[in-house]
This record gives structure tokens, sequence and C-alpha cells, in this order.
């Protein structure tokens, strides 16, 4: 087995999620806070500000209007390395009288679709990772015809993994979560002769939910053990102030389908 990857919520989401055998992928730009879609965002700005010369400025101007005017076809679910942190059942488990459920990590990559990656905190790591993202882009011929399709696509190859390593990366301020995300890369077209959009390489159809006036947008990951071969739920951690009755508790997991299910109590003393 791989390693587990935590999920912690509310005990009306833990229901929710072990009889549907769903979890939701949300849209980046629906992240409880805000300034994570612009933390790359405003460091790629201020590295292609500085970066810019008089022999590479129509390239990297270019670049600029392709990567701001698109928005990122980026979708995540977010989980914790830390089976037990306090900060989480706070802001995620209803302030300890949810759980933690515990996902068997392999279980994600069976499906290509779907890529775990550990969040990156360290900020000097970040900016290596955008070097090296944009490396691509400063290799290309000044005289290089930018309305041409080998620019176009070589652009969007580097705003693809730009939205990816936005997608995991934080304040180093936040590394106390241990945080690990799903990542999905639906392909969204727009196709204005059908009057219509076109997905591709998408998990499930795009889903919505209302949230405080907001339409949130969505996919639907399976995590129903009888299509796989392996357990994609290993164990469940009851929070702190959980109130759960552990037989009970595998009961509905097992009329459920997911039967072979550790629960353990979380070591906090919180109240």
């Amino acid at each position: 087995m791989g390693n587990i990857i935590y999920h912690y919520c509310n005990v009306e989401s833990f229901k929710a999620i072990i009889e549907d055998k769903i979890l939701w992928l949300s849209s980046v730009y629906n992240l409880n806070d805000y300034k994570e879609i612009h933390w790359i965002k405003d460091k790629l700005a201020k590295k292609l500000q500085n970066s810019i010369t008089k022999n590479n400025f129509s390239i990297y101007k270019a670049f600029e209007e392709l990567y701001f005017k698109q928005l990122p076809n980026v979708y995540i679910g977010s989980f914790s390395k830390g089976s037990d942190l306090l900060s989480q059942w706070r802001a995620y488990a209803n302030d300890g009288f949810g759980v933690a459920i515990g996902f068997n990590e392999d279980y994600f990559k069976n499906n290509k679709l779907i890529h775990p990656s550990e969040v990156l905190y360290d900020e000097i790591e970040q900016e290596k990772t955008i070097d090296l993202i944009l490396q691509p882009l400063d290799d290309l011929d000044a005289k290089v015809d930018i309305n041409s399709q080998h620019f176009k696509e070589t652009c969007s190859n580097i705003i693809i993994e730009i939205n990816n390593l936005s997608a995991r990366s934080k304040n180093e301020l936040f590394k106390e979560e241990q945080e690990v995300r799903l990542i999905h890369n639906p392909i969204i077209i727009d196709d204005k002769e059908n009057e219509k959009y076109i997905f591709k390489d998408n998990i499930s159809d795009m889903k919505f939910r209302s949230v405080c006036g907001n339409l949130i947008p969505y996919f639907e990951l399976d995590i129903n053990e009888n299509t796989k071969n392996m357990n994609s739920i290993v164990e469940i951690i009851k929070g702190p102030k959980n109130k759960f009755i552990d037989e009970e508790v595998k009961i509905f997991l097992s009329q459920n389908g997911f039967y072979n299910v550790d629960i353990k109590n979380s070591k906090s003393s919180y109240r």
C-alpha cells in the first residue's frame, strides 16, 4: 500500500462521500483563500518583467497576452499527509466533530487523468521551477513567428505547466497543513460554430453547485472500490470531539462497500 493521505470533513460530507462513492474536484478559482491562485501568477509576472530584453520583447509580450487572458482549467481535491492536525480539525472537520478519511494515495495513481501532488511551500524551489518551465520560451529563436503553430503550442505547454504549479504551490506559512492535492486538467473547448463547449480528458461531466451566492464548477471522481483492484479508503480518524461508535461506523462503511477500514481516534486533547 502507498502513502495514506487524509481528507478532513464534517459528518455530513463523510456520509455523502461514502454513500455516493464520489469526491468533488473543484476549480482552483474557488479555493478558501482566493490569494492562492495569484501566488505563482504574481511571481511569474515579476519574472517576465525582469527578464524582458530587446531581443525577446516580442516573444515575452506575446506569451503574456496568451497567459493572462486564459483561465486555467485546473480542478483540485485537497488532502493532508497529517492524520491528526489540530488546524485541520478546526478548519475543515466542524471544529473536531468530523473525521479524517484516510485514502491510499496509490489508488489515485491508477487514474491517468488525476495527478496526486504534494504542495510546494519553498519559495526558492517555486522560483527554480518557474525558471525551468519558462526555459522552452527562452530557447526560441528571437525571430520566431509569434503567430506560428509552433509558437502557440510552446506557449500552451508552458501555460499548462504554470497552471499546475499554481495549483500545487502555497505560501510557506501554510506548511503545517502538509497538503497533498489531486489535480485534474480537463480540456475545455469553446465550439462557437456549434454553440457549445466540448470536454476532453475529463473524469465526469462538469457539475455545478451553489455556495453563498456563487456557482462553483466541479468534476466527480469515482472512488467505488468495486471497480478497482485495491482499496481506496484504508482508515478513518475520528476527530477529537467526534461521537461515532466504532462498530456502527464499521457497519455503515461495510454496507456501502468499504469493509476493511480501520477506525482510529484522534490523540488530540482539544475540546
